[in-house]
C-alpha cells in the first residue's frame, strides 16, 4: 500500500485533503480512483487508513477509516554527520541512511570538501529524496534534515550520548564495541572523499568526546562507509532486529 507523509493541516478528524502535488501523483502519476487505499503519515507519529473519495484533476479527498500510531522508527536517535560529497555520492546517502534508519543528517563542510555552498533548491532537492525514502520503507517519520555547518561547529555542539568517527587507522574498538551500552542517541561522523585531515582529527574529533572506531580491514569510499556505519550502529544498540 501507498504511504504519503501529509502536512497536519490537511488532515481533519475525519478526511484528508491532498496538497496539489500529491493528488497530481495520485491520480496522473499511480492512476489511483475512488475506493483506493493508501496510508496517510502526518510526521507527527501517527499514521491513518485513509479511503479515496474523491479523485478529480484538481482534488484529492480520503475519509480516514482508522487511526494509530506509526510504526517503522527505531529506537534509537542516530544523527550522521555527513561531509558533503559529490552530488550523486551525498544523495545516496541521504537515501540509504533514511532507509536504513537515520534520524537526523548533518551536512559538513571540511577541509577537503570540495563543495562548500548549498543552495535553496540543492536543500529542498535533499528534503525531497528524504521524504520519498521515509515513504517508501514505510518510516513513521521524516529524517531531519541540517542546513550545512563546519566541522568544528557540529562537533561542539553534538550532545549525543555516544559519538563515534570512523577512522582507518583505529585498532580494536568497533562500534559494536563502544555501543555496547546501547546508547538512545548516537551520532557518527564521517569525512569527505579524501577523509578528515590530521588537524581536524586531532583538534575536533579523536581529541574530544568523540571515539574512534574501526569499519574492518578494507578503506571503504565516504558514502559506504556511511551506510555501513549506520547499519552498524543501529544493529549494537538492537534497531534491526
Amino acid at each position: 500500500m501507498h504511504h504519503f507523509f501529509v502536512d497536519p493541516q490537511f488532515i481533519s478528524a475525519t478526511a484528508v485533503t491532498f496538497p496539489p502535488d500529491q493528488a497530481h501523483q495520485l491520480r496522473a502519476v499511480l492512476r489511483m480512483s475512488v475506493g483506493d487505499a493508501v496510508i496517510v503519515l502526518d510526521n507527527a507519529g501517527q499514521a491513518y487508513d485513509v479511503t479515496l473519495t474523491r479523485v478529480e484533476k484538481r482534488q484529492v479527498l480520503g475519509e480516514i477509516t482508522a487511526q494509530y500510531a506509526a510504526s517503522g522508527e527505531p529506537a534509537t536517535h542516530l544523527t550522521l554527520y555527513q561531509a558533503l560529497l559529490k552530488r550523486d555520492n551525498f544523495e545516496w546517502a541521504l537515501q540509504k541512511g533514511a532507509e536504513i534508519g537515520v534520524s537526523r543528517f548533518v551536512p559538513l563542510i571540511t577541509t577537503r570538501t570540495v563543495i562548500t555552498a548549498v543552495t535553496t533548491n540543492k536543500h529542498d532537492r535533499w528534503q525531497r529524496i528524504l521524504t520519498e525514502a521515509a515513504e517508501q520503507c514505510r518510516r513513521g517519520r521524516i529524517p531531519e534534515l541540517a542546513a550545512p555547518m563546519p566541522l568544528a561547529v557540529a562537533a561542539a555542539a553534538c550532545t549525543a550520548a555516544a559519538a563515534l568517527v570512523p577512522w582507518e587507522e583505529a585498532t580494536g574498538r568497533t562500534i559494536a564495541d563502544a555501543l555496547a551500552g546501547r546508547p538512545r542517541s548516537v551520532a557518527l561522523f564521517i569525512g569527505p572523499e579524501g577523509g578528515f585531515t590530521a588537524v581536524e582529527l586531532a583538534d575536533h574529533l579523536t581529541a574530544g568526546r568523540i571515539t574512534a572506531v574501526t569499519l574492518g580491514p578494507r578503506i571503504l569510499r565516504a558514502e559506504t562507509a556511511a551506510i555501513v556505519a549506520a547499519t552498524l550502529a543501529l544493529q549494537a544498540c538492537g534497531d534491526l532486529t
